[in-house]
């Protein structure tokens, strides 16, 4: 058993701290505490290591990649929502000019295509105008079959089955308490559905990559979110050829955008492979945006019946939901979490279906499940106060509980003030006039806590004082190389300019997590602040040494190594790097929690909304944004900012525009393409304040916690309720487009 030391902390959060005392492994750092003082993290607006290479195009993405002889690949797709597929004949795309191998996707023929993007053949010609000219010579046999395109067509009696088991689930439930005595107990009741939408992913750089073998090896540069998961994918799709996970390579320099839609290969990557082998050139198969767009992933859509029980002064006492989640034709939602763990309330029930419709796969986006819940919590929450004639963020305050590690009443206090709440709110209906202001507010929750053992990270410290980092994570664009820089330069107190970091590659041999689900800085934060640790304290072994004393006696900061027993004992970092010589130091560090008696279980936030609704034309505009956010501790601060701003840019598009629109006549996307599928632009961005909330948290030793989606779950839901609060009356499904706005305004009107 390791040797185990003390070690104590300050945690919690402005006006709720506590000094705590735990044990961790003897050669592993302590947690970063309110009490630590930081230099860098949180301090300092670092600049992105990559922010030149990016906007001077130096960057490469997959799509950059040109490797020498390459060819392209283009696919042929089923154009129907539903069909048997039958034979299909590759001969005349075999004559084409330049093609140089025609492949069909595993076991197609006889195969039943669930969607209108279904993966028939791949074409690998010298151009790519070539291999898609080919593909439309491959010859196809279909019989068309009934569809369904929506939940309603999907669960009528007369629809078709689209999948063995029937086209909706078994109801699954969670529940607290006894529901039925909670809506006996409330003196007020009020009950709604509520939908939100389908929204596809809409990356900029759309799914695809390079595959090229080489002596029987396979390397790939893949647009994904885990280096290691496709690696190790490709290794299993090719055992039976010899390919093993040291000889199979995944390498993402730079990536453009995820969302939760790029963990694997996918089929596609896998026959980019398949042609890449049969023709002995590499072969890149890049996604066109129509092929993106049905196939790569989607949110799903949801449809809640909600109903809330209370007390005449708010007390929640019952919350009850039944969810219809549509994924698509595979996959599934869950969005339970919200009504769980946004508030406090004895007795909770919710039940929830998926229906499968013929569209394409459900996918992991950006907190999957949680916009969808939170949207309806939170507008139900808000008709309930409507009906106590309670101020809704009252409301919500009543009924949230802290604790040293969630700061979410202290986040709705902050939030309202910054934002104005006392001043700008005003009862819903009041308002009158063309142009009609509200205002609406909302909390959200996500579980980014990190994966202890998820992680670890090489600390190389050179003689010149340079310091390289290494994993194998990857930089889904939030600034992840940065991150990691700040971690090391704070706990080495240098400069972040002066260490390199390696990430993106799988053959770096060390393990990471895929970058996903708010869990990649709290994974590889506490092991690149373990591996530097340990890697400093072997250099103050070398200048204790120098200085006949002990390591302990050892400390760095601002660019000087300096002895604190003795003042007159110091050094610049290069000098004291010198001691190495020739023996590079090397260390290895991981995500180790300890023996932390209490931990939080996630970040909290809040988030407050202003609109403007035109009466007249219908259209919303979103005027403000305050996101108040718990961070864990604050590492990268711009690039924590620019998170958040992203999330909530990202929220605001689903509230306001964006919409997967099927064809009830052919069960076809209508809007496959960046031109009819609508998404926010820099006209259409509200003014946004971040607040960024530090909760020293001893999930792990440096207090880290994903950012990625908790901003995004409340957006579309504060949105909603300001929008509702403008009207005086309901708005139940979004995006809010003119026509729903101007219908419940003449719903109301009478």
């Amino acid at each position: 058993m390791a040797e185990m030391k003390k070690v104590t902390a300050l945690v919690g959060y402005e006006g709720n701290t506590q000094t705590i005392e735990y044990e961790v492994p003897a050669g592993e750092p302590g947690v970063w505490g309110a009490d630590y003082g930081f230099d860098i993290a949180g301090v300092k607006d670092i600049p992105r290591l990559d922010a030149i290479d990016k906007v001077t195009g130096r960057a490469k993405y997959s799509y950059d990649i040109n490797r020498p002889n390459m060819l392209e690949a283009a696919l042929v797709t089923c154009p129907y929502a539903h069909a048997r597929i039958g034979k299909v004949d590759t001969s005349a795309a075999e004559k084409m000019p330049g093609v140089k191998a025609v492949e069909k996707f595993p076991n197609v023929e006889g195969q039943k295509a669930n969607y209108a993007g279904w993966l028939i053949a791949a074409v690998a010609a010298e151009t790519i105008q070539q291999a898609r000219d080919a593909a439309r010579q491959v010859k196809v046999e279909y019989k068309e079959l009934p569809f369904v395109y929506d939940y309603e067509s999907a669960m009528s009696e007369a629809a078709p089955s689209i999948r063995s088991g029937g086209n909706v689930t078994e109801a699954r439930s969670r529940d607290k308490g006894d529901i039925d005595r909670g809506f006996q107990e409330a003196e007020v009741i009020i009950e709604g559905e509520y939908e939100t939408q389908v929204q596809t992913h809409s990356c900029l750089e759309t799914h695809g990559c390079v595959a090229e073998w080489n002596n029987g090896e396979l390397t790939v540069w893949h647009s994904t979110q885990g280096v290691l998961s496709v690696a190790q994918a490709m290794a299993k799709a090719f055992s039976s050829e010899g390919l093993d996970e040291t000889k199979s390579r995944c390498i993402t320099q730079h990536m453009g955008g995820g969302f939760g839609s790029k963990f694997g290969p996918e089929e596609f990557g896998i026959m980019a492979a398949r042609l890449a082998k049969i023709t002995g050139r590499p072969v890149k198969l890049m996604l066109n945006r129509y092929e993106d767009s049905v196939m790569a992933g989607n949110k799903p859509a949801s449809r809640m019946y909600v109903k809330l029980g209370a007390k005449r002064d708010g007390t929640l006492t019952a919350i009850y939901a039944k969810c219809l989640n549509i994924p698509g034709h595979s996959g599934g939602a869950s969005v339970n979490v919200p009504f769980f763990e946004h508030y406090d309330c004895p007795n909770i029930k919710v039940e929830e279906q998926n229906v499968y419709i013929n569209a394409g796969n459900a996918r992991a986006f950006r907190a999957p499940g949680r916009p969808q819940g939170s949207f309806g919590i939170e507008m139900a929450l808000d008709e309930l106060a409507k009906k106590l004639d309670m101020d809704p963020y009252e409301l919500r305050a009543k009924n949230v509980s802290g604790s040293l590690y969630k700061a979410v009443p202290y986040e709705l206090k902050l939030g309202a003030e910054r934002f104005g709440w006392k001043e700008k709110y005003q009862k819903p209906g009041t308002q009158t006039g063309r142009f009609r202001r509200g205002v609406g507010c909302a909390v959200t929750f996500w579980a980014s806590t990190g994966s202890p053992g998820g992680a670890v990270v090489r600390c190389s410290l050179f003689s010149d004082g340079s310091v390289e980092v290494a994993n194998c994570s990857q930089d889904l664009g939030t600034g992840h190389r940065t991150m990691m820089a700040i971690v090391a330069a704070e706990e080495l107190g240098i400069s972040p300019e002066h260490v390199k970091v390696s990430i993106g590659d799988s053959s770096l041999g060390l393990k990471g997590p895929a970058s996903g689900g708010s869990t990649t800085t709290p994974t590889v934060a506490p092991a690149v602040r373990s591996a530097v640790y340990k890697a400093k304290q072997k250099l103050f072994e070398k200048v204790a040494e120098k200085w006949k004393t002990t390591a302990d006696d050892i400390d760095c900061q601002d660019g000087t190594v300096f002895s604190k027993s003795d003042s007159s004992r110091k050094m610049a970092w290069k000098e004291a790097a010198a001691l190495i010589r020739k023996d590079t130091i090397i260390t290895l560090g991981e995500h180790i929690r300890g023996e932390v008696p209490e931990a939080g279980t996630g970040a909290y936030g809040a988030q407050f909304a202003e609109v403007e609704v035109d009466t007249e034309t219908g259209k919303v505009r979103v005027i403000k944004i305050v996101a108040v956010q718990d961070v864990g501790k604050t590492i990268a601060k711009a690039q924590a900012e620019s998170q958040m701003c992203g999330a909530v840019i990202q929220g605001v598009t689903s509230a306001l525009l964006e919409d997967r629109i099927m064809d009830n006549m052919t069960g076809r996307q209508l809007n496959a393409n960046l031109e009819d599928y609508k998404i926010l632009t820099a006209m259409d961005t509200p003014e946004i304040e971040p607040v960024m909330v530090d909760v020293f948290d001893p999930i792990n030793n440096a207090s880290a916690k994903g950012l990625g989606e908790p901003p995004y779950i409340p957006t579309a839901a504060a949105i909603g309720c300001a929008v509702a609060n403008a009207l005086g009356t309901p708005v139940r499904r979004i995006p809010f487009t003119a026509d729903m706005i101007l219908a419940a305004l003449q719903k109301k009107e009478g």
